[in-house]
């Protein structure tokens, strides 16, 4: 599986922004126009063109039994691509590809990043920032086990995002939406439907433009940061920086 991720997509100018429109299907473009802010039209034409670099250039990964995580670099929203995917949305607005069989992505944003998963398998994926919450919304959506995770951590906004992340990418993988009934119980959901959620601290590294962090992990690598459920430790920040949780939810493969 690929991941590619962006910083700070509402910084995109408006010259890239018409150049990546532009170039699109227009059916693809419709989609990007559809959206009303200028962060969403960047967001989703920024995903696409991570799409069409992923198919263009990510065959070996996105099969591979490894998940590499990659953030995507500005000069690579450069065009032409070789080819340019279709997508559709399905009932309950889940994104699929209808020009190539057996590829499967899925499409976060947040304020700090938008995210893109490919995969040879069903995927789900969701970034999450620092989040602010109520003792109302963690006793709604959060089971005895993550409320008692939040409360002691020693930076409870990013433990919530980080247990949101998981909940909201196995939403995602399923392609219902958010079920209410069922957010306590995501946990439990995936493991009986063979799937897998890992979650791993995105941390910006301020060296310039320069710096492009490559991820590789194994599917089970305990050696992977924060992929245990019941870890309640964030990743060191400060709170006024750019650092996210990134959760992915697929198929267990056999």
């Amino acid at each position: 599986m690929l991941i590619y991720y962006y910083r700070n997509a509402d910084r995109l100018d408006i010259e890239t922004l018409d150049n990546l429109v532009n170039a699109m299907p227009q059916q693809q473009r419709d989609i990007v126009e559809h959206y009303k802010t200028y962060r969403q039209r960047c967001e989703q034409a920024i995903a696409y063109a991570m799409l069409c670099h992923a198919l263009q250039h990510g065959q070996n990964q996105i099969n591979g039994i490894q998940t590499t995580i990659k953030q995507f670099p500005l000069c690579d929203l450069r065009l032409p691509y070789a080819e340019y995917p279709l997508w559709a949305f399905g009932e309950h607005g889940k994104p699929y590809l209808t020009s190539h069989e057996g590829v499967f992505f899925n499409i976060s944003h947040c304020k700090e990043a938008v995210a893109l998963a490919v995969s040879d398998r069903e995927v789900g994926v969701d970034v999450e920032g620092r989040r602010r919450f109520s003792d109302n919304l963690l006793e709604r959506s959060f089971n005895d086990e993550e409320q008692h995770a939040v409360k002691h951590s020693q930076d409870p906004e990013m433990e919530f995002a980080k247990i949101w992340t998981r909940k909201e990418a196995w939403f995602k993988y399923t392609g219902t939406g958010i079920l209410i009934e069922h957010l306590k119980t995501v946990e439990d959901d995936a493991a009986a439907a063979e799937c897998a959620i890992s979650t791993f601290p995105v941390i910006a590294i301020n060296e310039g433009d320069s710096t492009f962090p490559v991820i590789a992990i194994n599917e089970g690598d305990s050696a992977s940061p924060a992929t245990d459920k019941g870890d309640s430790a964030s990743p060191a920040t400060d709170k006024g920086d750019s650092t996210f949780w990134l959760s992915i939810a697929e198929k267990r493969r056999k």
